[in-house]
């Protein structure tokens, strides 16, 4: 038996032969997993189940990220892309291929729609990936898709209760119906309490540690808490990881969380891309290689088809019904759960099944490269393009703002100077007690650790026009510093320091300025980070 350290080996070894050349091209690392999966399958015989559970902890980390991006007041307003769209996408393409399946493939009308059902899913996995890294997911193609998506999670239940009934022939329908709607208001009930006391009480004791390690120990507990209430109600992990994520994204923990989870999350997501791969018999792939390919683009073409007519007469803009359409053209991962109850119960002929299982492999490797030229798929269709698109649907963002990094007794002293001038600012503090007392002091202050790179860029550094670490951690100054120039080289820090060697250390960088905290306070920061802003707005202005 081979050990699991080899195994492991070969993974990374086969997942960077194939990345490390692929990045050179701009092809997305999602692809080189699936191909690593592809490898790994005919070279070990491998534990799937296990592999599965821990790539589905990737998905669950996903959608909770996802949920922090999407408070309850933005869900409200989603009503129409979810439950509208949505329901017609699910309703309209699978009722569409469930014909396909029952006059074409000759298969029984009752399986054929559920099989049509399966093909009406979408990849969440790729889809929002992929938006989240591109930031196209507040855009309004973004947002339909997104609805789309979070409905399609919500519809594999009644999918997976239609395949039990047909297979047990005695359960009770009404039953089962009511258990899910009971399942949705109990996990509906607790998600509230959890999200809103229970876990924001757990982690404001983890921050209080002053440990990264405990933070991060505990946001996975919330995470994986709520992702298992949501499986023993009957619904699936990634539901209940999503209203989780949504009711913590209006607390003060937002912006560190996503920061601590999201090398995590890709890792996992990695592990899901892989075990896509697994699925992928070469030798059924090689004999039925045409077959595949025709059955692959067919359906990709016909669904995009479908999606793009039911949206053309709902949405204001063409181009938007294009680009939603074929950005959810793929076949998405649940789909494999339902062929996999299918072919358990032998309800499905076991050649047709395999062919299925790779053209969503296929269909999954296409997406990335779909998704990256999305404007010009659109532009084949529709020359119109419109400045509308570049508009995204979200609050605002501030501009020529000043990042206050440390919220400490000078800190405080130049919140407070900047919000006497007018001047807008936010700052951050990674010690919960500062930042408790700086909310209820009425300053724009949030919790994070500034040395991250992904927390700094929620603050908009690109746009900001000055920075003040007032933080006198010299190994702490040094890596946020390094962060905010690889985000904004151009960008003006001050800092403020009780060590000569600072000023030394930043002696050939025109932008930084180092304060001598043992000379000058806040006046001296103040008046360096208004001039600062005044050179940003003569800059924009001009």
């Amino acid at each position: 038996m081979v050990s699991p350290i080899v195994i492991v080996i070969a993974l990374l070894f086969i997942a960077l032969s194939f990345n490390i050349p692929f990045a050179r091209f701009k092809i997305p690392p999602i692809i080189g997993y699936i191909f690593t999966g592809i490898v790994i399958s005919n070279l070990f015989h491998l534990d799937k189940h296990t592999i599965e559970i821990i790539a589905e902890l990737g998905i669950v980390f996903l959608m909770f990220m996802i949920g922090l991006e999407f408070s309850p007041e933005k869900l409200k307003s989603m009503k129409k892309e979810v439950f509208g769209f949505g329901f017609a996408e699910m309703t309209i393409v699978g009722s569409l291929f469930g014909l396909v399946f029952w006059l074409i493939y000759g298969v029984d009308i009752r399986i054929a729609f559920i099989l049509g059902s399966a093909i009406a899913l979408s990849s969440t996995a790729i889809v929002l990936k992929l938006l989240n890294e591109s930031r196209e997911i507040s855009k309004p193609y973004g947002r339909i898709a997104l609805g789309i998506l979070l409905f399609q999670d919500i519809a594999v239940i009644p999918i997976l209760i239609a395949i039990s009934i047909i297979v047990n022939k005695d359960a009770n329908l009404v039953q089962l119906i009511l258990k899910t709607l009971g399942g949705f208001i109990a996990l509906g009930i607790f998600i509230y309490v959890y999200g809103k006391y229970i876990a924001p009480f757990i982690i404001s004791h983890a921050t209080k540690t002053k440990s990264d390690e405990i933070f991060m120990a505990t946001v996975l507990l919330v995470v994986l808490t709520a992702a298992e209430i949501a499986h023993l109600f009957g619904l699936s992990y990634s539901l209940g990881a999503f209203l989780a994520g949504m009711i913590l994204s209006e607390t003060k923990y937002k912006y560190q969380i996503e920061a601590d989870l999201i090398p995590f999350r890709d890792l996992l997501l990695g592990i899901f891309f892989v075990s896509v791969g697994l699925m992928v018999n070469v030798h059924f792939v090689i004999q039925n290689i045409l077959t595949i390919l025709l059955m692959s683009i067919t359906f990709m073409m016909f669904k995009a088809g479908i999606i793009y007519f039911m949206l053309k007469k709902f949405v204001k803009h063409n181009r938007v019904a294009i680009k939603t359409a074929f950005i959810l053209s793929q076949i998405g991962e649940f789909s494999f759960v339902i062929f996999a109850l299918l072919g358990k119960y032998n309800l499905v002929d076991s050649v047709l099944l395999q062919q299925l299982v790779v053209v969503v492999v296929i269909s999954m490797i296409l997406t990335p490269f779909i998704i990256r030229y999305i404007y010009k798929i659109a532009d084949l269709f529709d020359k119109d393009t419109q400045p509308f698109e570049e508009y995204e649907i979200q609050a605002a963002d501030v501009k020529g703002h000043i990042i206050l990094i440390g919220y400490d007794k000078i800190g405080k002293r130049i919140a407070r100077k900047l919000t006497k001038a007018g001047v807008p600012y936010v700052a951050i503090d990674k010690q919960i007690e500062l930042v408790k007392e700086g909310l209820k002091n009425g300053d724009n202050v949030i919790f994070g650790n500034a040395a991250n790179k992904r927390v700094l860029e929620s603050l908009n550094v690109e746009d900001a026009a000055a920075v003040i670490i007032t933080t006198l951690n010299e190994e702490h100054t040094h890596l946020i510093t390094e962060n905010i120039r690889n985000i904004n080289p151009n960008i003006n820090i001050i800092i403020l320091s009780d060590d000569e060697t600072q000023k030394v250390y930043y002696d050939n960088d025109s932008n930084i300025y180092v304060i001598d905290k043992s000379k000058e306070l806040a006046e001296k920061l103040i008046k360096l980070a208004l001039r600062c802003e005044l050179q940003y707005e003569r800059e924009h202005h001009s």
